[in-house]
């Protein structure tokens, strides 16, 4: 049962690939080693993520949530990835392209999560500089947004080496683990992107 779901795609066929990983959308055959790695982190990444519900890792929600992603990349509202070590196939982390906004501002705002064992390894500096190509070159957008709690300074860093720039302190901005907390927000036009890459 699971083989056949692992082929079935809700999305276009989009896979971002690097030497060492690769970002495509969420298959509904993914479920189990999502669920796996989120329970796994969900101690380290609950302080930095909006708090989930119970049983949240059961196969309905993630259903539901691939059908939202679906539906919001149909609409042309956010992009959703999973990202994947090529060396074994293993789950790793997400990328989300949230927020995408056309008209005079062609922006959108980014949102990620890698696993514990992965940091500091540079796995997710090579899923932003892919990330960022795409959000540029395929999507077309003008500027990319991201934001940090201000103590997530592995955030911060990895953010400053992508090349965003740091622009101010957004008060009580996300709602995270349950409380409305202050975050560092950070902004990439594509003309700061097209020097530094």
């Amino acid at each position: 049962m699971w083989g056949k779901l692992k082929s079935v795609s809700l999305f276009p066929e989009t896979n971002l690939r690097s030497f060492r990983i690769t970002l495509r959308p969420p298959m509904l055959g993914d479920w189990q080693a999502w669920a796996q790695v989120r329970e796994a982190n969900q101690d380290h990444i609950q302080p930095f993520d909006p708090r989930w519900p119970a049983k949240a890792f059961t196969y309905g929600l993630f259903e539901r949530r691939t059908h939202r992603q679906a539906r919001e990349w149909d609409l042309g509202l956010a992009n959703a990835f999973l990202i994947f070590k090529n060396e074994d196939n293993s789950l790793i982390g997400g990328m989300n392209i949230n927020n995408i906004c056309r008209g005079a501002a062609q922006y959108a705002s980014l949102g990620y999560w890698l696993d514990q064992g992965h940091e500091g390894q540079g796995y997710m500096t090579e899923a932003l500089r892919m990330t960022l190509q795409y959000c540029f070159e395929g999507l077309n957008l003008h500027r990319v947004n991201a934001s940090c709690l201000a103590h997530n300074t592995r955030s911060k860093k990895t953010l400053l080496k992508a090349g965003f720039k740091e622009e101010g302190l957004a008060e009580k901005y996300l709602q995270i683990d349950g409380r409305w907390q202050d975050h560092e927000l950070f902004g990439l036009p594509i003309e700061d992107w097209q020097k530094t890459y």
